[in-house]
C-alpha cells in the first residue's frame, strides 16, 4: 500500500473512531440525563376507605401536599418526587399487598400513616429494606429494623395523661379500650402506668364491632372523676354515643388517633360536656416554644388551609414529620434506594419539623412524652387543656 493510501486510511480510520466515540458519548449523556429525571417514589401506605379512613385522609392530605410543594420548587437534587398512594383499608391482608407493590416499584422510603396490626403486617416483608417510616404510636420498633416512628410511643402518651392526672390531684381513672392489638397495647401500656403511680385504674374492653358501649361504661365509670377512651377509628364513636346516651357528664378523654375533623363530626350530636384528647403539642401552636418550629407549624397551617379549606387536625399535622423525615433522606443520602445508608442517616442524624425528632441506633421511637399534652376541644378548635374541676 503506498505512503499516501496509508494516511488516507489512517485518516478514515480516525473519523470513524471520533464518530463511534462521539455516537457512545451522545448514548451516555442520554443515558445519565435520562436517570437524573427519574422521580424519587415515595410510597405512602394509609387507610383511606374502611373503619379507619378517618385516621389516613387528611395524613395523606398533607403528604400530597408536602410532594407538590417541593416539586413545584424543583424537586430534590433536580428529580421529581412521583408520591404512590396505596389504600389498605386498615386491614393487614390489604397492608401486605400494598407494601409488595411499593418494593416492587422500588420505592426509596415507604410512609406508613396506618395502624399498628397494619404496620406489624407490613415489616416482615422489609428485612431487606426499603426503609419504612410510621406514625402509630403502637408500634415502637425493634431498632435492629428498618422501620421508624415519628411519634411518641403509646407509653409515652400514657405517661402524659399521668402527668395531668397528678396536676390535678386525681388518683381514680377509668379506661375503656378495644380487643385488638391497638387495645391489647394501650390497655398494657396504661396498667404499667397507672396503678404503679397510684392511680386506681377501672379498664373495661370493646369488640371494634360493638355498636353499644352501655355496659361497659356503666362498668367502669362509678365514681371515677375522669374516663379514657383508647379506642382507635371510627368505631370510637359509639364509646362517645352511648356516654351520652346514659347522660354521664365527667371529663372524657379522646384517644390521640381521633382528634380529627372527620372524628369530630361523627360525634357532634353526642358531644361530652368536656372532651379532651391526647395529643402532640404541635396541634397546639402555643404549646411551641421553639422559634423554628412554630415558623414551619404556622407556614403548614396556612399551605394546608389555602390548598384544602380545613384546618389541619392532629393528624394532619402528624404527617409533616412523616415528609420531613423523607425529604431529609433524599437531600442528604447518596442513595436513598440503599436501606443501609438510609438506617444510618435516620439513626444518627436529627430531623427539623414542627417538633423535634431524633433516632438513635438504640431508638427507633422519634419523639417522647414531652411532645405530648392534654388539650381540650372548645368552640370548634383545640386548645391546652382547662384543669379538672
Amino acid at each position: 500500500m503506498a505512503v499516501k493510501d496509508i494516511r488516507k486510511f489512517e485518516l478514515g480510520a480516525i473519523v470513524i473512531l471520533k464518530s463511534l466515540c462521539l455516537g457512545w458519548m451522545v448514548v451516555a449523556l442520554f443515558c445519565v440525563s435520562a436517570f437524573a429525571e427519574q422521580p424519587f417514589v415515595v410510597a405512602v401506605i394509609s387507610p383511606l376507605t374502611g373503619p379507619m379512613a378517618t385516621v389516613g385522609a387528611q395524613s395523606t392530605a398533607g403528604l400530597r401536599l408536602w410532594a407538590q410543594t417541593v416539586n413545584a420548587g424543583g424537586g430534590v437534587k433536580g428529580r421529581q418526587i412521583e408520591l404512590d398512594v396505596c389504600d389498605d383499608q386498615g386491614t393487614p391482608e390489604s397492608a401486605v399487598t400494598c407494601a409488595r407493590h411499593e418494593i416492587e416499584k422500588g420505592a426509596s422510603i415507604i410512609l406508613d400513616n396506618s395502624v399498628s396490626s397494619t404496620v406489624r403486617a407490613i415489616s416482615p416483608l422489609l428485612k431487606d429494606g426499603p426503609v419504612m417510616v410510621v406514625v402509630s404510636p403502637i408500634v415502637d420498633p425493634d431498632p435492629k429494623s428498618y422501620v421508624f416512628q415519628t411519634s411518641a410511643s403509646d407509653f409515652a402518651i400514657t405517661e402524659a395523661l399521668l402527668a395531668y392526672l397528678r396536676a390535678n390531684n386525681v388518683n381514680k381513672l377509668a379506661m375503656i379500650a378495644s380487643t385488638d392489638t391497638t387495645g391489647e397495647a394501650n390497655a398494657s401500656n396504661a396498667q404499667k402506668v397507672f396503678p404503679p403511680a397510684g392511680i386506681s385504674l377501672s379498664l373495661a374492653r370493646i369488640d371494634l364491632k360493638s355498636n353499644d358501649a352501655s355496659i361497659q361504661l356503666a362498668n367502669v365509670v362509678k365514681d371515677n372523676p375522669i374516663i379514657y377512651s383508647g379506642y382507635s377509628g371510627a368505631g370510637a364513636a359509639t364509646v362517645v354515643k352511648s356516654f351520652n346516651n346514659l347522660g354521664l357528664t365527667i371529663p372524657f378523654v379522646l384517644s390521640n388517633a381521633n382528634l380529627s375533623d372527620a372524628f369530630m363530626a361523627l360525634i357532634k350530636n353526642d358531644m361530652p360536656p368536656r372532651l379532651l384528647g391526647l395529643g402532640l403539642n404541635f396541634m397546639v401552636p402555643e404549646l411551641i416554644d421553639n422559634p423554628a418550629e412554630r415558623t414551619r407549624l404556622e407556614k403548614f397551617r396556612t399551605a394546608f388551609q389555602e390548598a384544602t379549606k380545613e384546618t389541619p387536625s392532629l393528624l394532619a399535622l402528624m404527617g409533616v414529620p412523616l415528609a420531613d423525615t423523607a425529604e431529609a433522606v433524599l437531600r442528604s443520602v447518596d442513595n436513598p434506594n440503599d436501606a443501609a445508608a438510609v438506617k444510618r442517616f435516620l439513626e444518627t442524624t436529627p430531623i427539623e419539623s414542627i417538633s423535634p425528632v431524633k433516632f438513635s441506633p438504640e431508638s427507633h421511637v422519634g419523639m417522647g412524652s414531652n411532645t405530648v399534652s392534654v388539650v381540650e376541644y372548645k368552640n370548634g378548635r383545640w386548645t391546652k387543656a382547662d384543669p379538672i374541676k
